[in-house]
């Protein structure tokens, strides 16, 4: 029996939801039937997983200390075409959205686009609206003019929602072009949990999950502070419990220091246990991210049982559902609007947060499940 042999190309993830999804494919690939030429950079959470995943006899790491994007064209385009005939390889799996050289390859190429960073024109009309153009061109445009090259290079493209589709029209041309949408969501019966409890006459624990990327316009800490801050001055008796440093989010002019008294800095959160305690009776989870291929984050407070309020945006819409408790982004009185609406309802909660819950397993459900079946789906194209 021919043994399938898979180069997954992971350069470029380093932190928070990019480690996340990483573990969820190590965790999908491990023990399994094929053999897999993993290529990272280092990190103190990839070499974390990598460490835990070392042990699996199917699971080869090779980990870069240098991550300059020259030395990254260098490696996925000229040493990549070593690693691939020496190794026997007939997938290169790019699970960081960048494609290699056609003509270098000798292996069929499927690519994951799990970052909408580079590839939203309603992000990049924030930045305009902001007059935020150096930082644009900094943090968007450059490193967009090199990704939507190499992702030219490839037929095959994997994606974790329909929306994501839409957004990348915008930039290639996506008519000769394979997607595969693959969940990459754990859909157990176990891994979701009952409705809170909620009695807004005590307490209110605000919960905002944010990675160290923080500061980026994309994130969009503004609405939240904003928001915030207007709660304040209501009498609302409220806490905040917030996945950053104290030093962290006092070193940025968007955060108002007043609002420190009130609030529970926790730093970054690896623990599962941890993080599932914060998903607690009286927490409303908020997310005002501009641009979101799932939002692992939001994700996680639908499956927990929390109220969760996101933005009315198309990509919102499409991974979570109609019955999304919605604020109008930039608007910090319709965020404050959103909030007083949860909190004035005399009924409960509960069967909104089922039903969108069920919303978001029905979605997940017509997806691949496994990453497997697309890696066979696309050798048995190429037979």
């Amino acid at each position: 029996m021919r043994v399938n042999k898979i180069l997954i190309n992971s350069l470029g993830i380093q932190d928070s939801g990019g480690v996340v999804v990483f573990s969820y494919l190590l965790d999908e690939i491990k023990n399994t039937s094929y053999k897999f030429l993993i290529v990272c950079n280092s990190s103190r959470l990839v070499n974390i997983l990598v460490e835990q995943y070392k042990e699996y006899r199917n699971l080869k790491f090779i980990v870069l200390k240098r991550k300059s994007l020259v030395y990254r064209l260098y490696y996925e385009n000229i040493h990549f075409k070593s690693l691939i005939k020496s190794n026997n390889i007939q997938l290169i799996y790019n699970f960081s959205g960048s494609a290699q050289l056609n003509f270098l390859m000798n292996a069929v190429q499927l690519t994951k686009v799990h970052n909408l960073l580079f590839y939203s024109t309603r992000l990049d009309a924030a930045y305009r609206l902001k007059s935020a153009y150096s930082k644009w061109i900094k943090q968007v445009l450059i490193k967009r003019s090199y990704l939507k090259f190499m992702l030219n290079q490839t037929k095959y493209i994997e994606i974790q929602s329909s929306h994501v589709k839409s957004c990348l029209s915008d930039f290639i041309n996506t008519r000769n072009k394979v997607f595969y949408v693959k969940s990459d969501i754990d859909m157990a019966v176990s891994a979701f949990y009952e409705p809170r409890q909620y009695d807004f006459s005590k307490k209110i624990n605000f919960l905002y999950i944010v990675g160290p990327h923080f500061d980026s316009l994309h994130k969009n800490l503004q609405d939240f502070t904003s928001a915030m801050l207007n709660l304040s001055e209501t009498g609302i008796d409220f806490e905040i419990n917030i996945t950053l440093t104290n030093r962290q989010l006092n070193s940025v002019k968007i955060w108002d220091t007043s609002l420190n008294s009130k609030t529970n800095f926790l730093g970054y959160i690896s623990d599962q246990e941890k993080m599932t305690e914060l998903f607690c009776d009286n927490t409303i989870l908020i997310s005002t991210s501009i641009i979101e291929t799932l939002g692992m984050h939001v994700l996680e407070g639908i499956k927990n049982g929390v109220i969760t309020i996101a933005p009315n945006e198309p990509y919102a819409n499409t991974v979570y559902g109609d019955n999304m408790f919605q604020y109008e982004l930039f608007n910090r009185d319709s965020l404050v609007d959103t909030i007083m609406s949860v909190i004035d309802c005399k009924g409960s909660h509960s069967e909104n947060i089922l039903s969108i819950q069920d919303d978001l397993r029905q979605s997940e459900m017509s997806k691949f499940s496994s990453i497997l079946d697309v890696f066979d789906e696309v050798l048995n194209v190429q037979k």
